[in-house]
């Protein structure tokens, strides 16, 4: 089996590295046409502080714990210690502890990925480490939910600025109480790292990755008072829509049976949008496939499948008579201009039932070019990779739909204990 390696030098070396695994995962798959960052803007209003590589809501609390953890040391304790070198071991410690318990439970390689364990595979004695640490994993939605006030720094910015002994005197004025967020009354301590996790006492102790019901709560009442009007907050204080989401097969599929329920119009409108810019792009990989086959193979694999999808996309939107492409820029500020007119082009062509297939041709393969460049397949023959029958690219967007469940089910199940 092929495997490749990398040298790093530092851990930001390896985050990178790690965000380039990432693409691996489903919803990170090679963005051919450039719709990743639409995408992406859309799920952050729907999701907030949810990635598509977390795994469970208990490692919301791990880094602050570990994190309260460094900060209850004596500075004897402290001495040659950074923050960012504790908490990547205690990571390590952590990962190894969890893999012990939940890897002998596990059936099969299926199984065993469905506990959330991250870096479940490795082992304390071969000493093996993870690419991408929880906390780089979980640092933006830490802060979004402000299980630490980060001020949007990444991780390792944020704790050397909080290692600094001139910083460390600055925040040591931080008031204590909501802010400090520390349930140990017999100690006080300066609250450097800005965490507002109350601390649990001895949360290494038979450690799992199944929330307590006061880590639930806090969660919930996070969510409630951060992500209010957003469709992550509904889901906890609407169950019937939870029930609706619980059940889907998929966004899509949970977007068109929402829509039933007497939800807020900012809500509805969201999801329509997210559906049927959905369902609309999906049409445009649909043919980038299409041209991919005819030209590597003359076949028409995918042509047959691209007419059912011409005929039938007025009945799959929700509200093809009312999609406005220019509502999306709302919220995808950062789109690129050239991907913008293609969205706005697409939709043109889209109103004409794609009546000029050589319009449509010529349209993907100049943004499939915009996009990638020299390694474009269409314009620079880069097809190497281009299989028959097989699909490359995105098909319809889950909007971290998948991960949002599990969060969610695991607050839920909390509050439930």
């Amino acid at each position: 089996m092929a495997s490749i390696g990398w040298i790093d030098f530092s851990s930001n070396d390896r985050n990178r590295v790690g965000s380039v695994l990432d693409l691996l995962s489903p919803e990170g798959m090679v963005d051919e046409l450039g719709m990743g960052t639409i995408r992406d803007a859309l799920a952050n209003q729907m999701f907030p502080g949810i990635s598509t590589i977390q795994t469970r809501a208990k490692y919301f609390f791990i880094i602050p714990y570990i994190l309260y953890d460094f900060q209850h040391f004596k500075t004897a304790q402290k001495k040659n210690r950074t923050p960012s070198k504790y908490l990547e071991q205690q990571e390590n410690e952590v990962m190894w502890d969890l893999g012990d318990y939940y890897r002998p439970l596990a059936k099969d390689a299926e199984t065993r990925t469905s506990f959330g364990v991250i870096g479940i595979t490795k082992v304390r004695r071969g000493k093996d480490f993870i690419v991408r640490r929880p906390s780089a994993i979980y640092w933006n939605g830490l802060n979004t939910y402000q299980f630490i006030n980060t001020q949007g720094m990444a991780a390792d910015a944020f704790l050397r600025q909080a290692a600094n002994p001139s910083m460390e005197s600055l925040l040591s004025s931080t008031q204590m109480g909501d802010d400090g967020g520390s349930d140990d009354a017999d100690v006080a301590h300066e609250n450097v790292f800005r965490l507002k996790v109350p601390y649990r006492l001895n949360w290494k102790e038979s450690l799992r990755l199944d929330l307590h019901q006061e880590e639930a709560e806090f969660f919930r009442d996070r969510i409630l008072a951060l992500g209010k009007g957003k469709l992550i907050a509904s889901l906890l204080s609407n169950d019937a829509l939870w029930e609706i989401f619980d059940k889907a097969g998929n966004f899509m599929e949970f977007a068109d049976a929402a829509l039933s329920l007497p939800l807020s119009d900012s809500l509805k409108s969201m999801l329509v949008l997210a559906h049927d810019f959905s369902a609309l792009m999906y049409g445009a990989h649909l043919a980038y496939n299409c041209q991919l086959q005819n030209k590597v193979f003359k076949s028409d694999y995918f042509d047959a499948k691209w007419q059912n999808w011409c005929q039938g996309l007025q009945h799959e939107m929700i509200d093809f008579a009312n999609f406005d492409p220019a509502i999306l820029w709302h919220y995808s500020a950062t789109t690129r201009p050239g991907t913008a007119r293609f969205v706005h082009a697409w939709w043109a062509q889209a109103q004409h039932s794609f009546s000029d297939e050589n319009k449509r041709d010529s349209l993907i393969e100049q943004q499939e070019s915009m996009v990638k460049a020299g390694k474009a397949r269409l314009r620079w023959d880069k097809t190497d990779d281009v299989k028959k029958s097989k699909w490359i690219g995105l098909q319809y967007f889950d909007y971290r739909f998948f991960q949002a469940r599990i969060i969610l089910t695991d607050i839920r199940t909390g509050l439930s204990t």
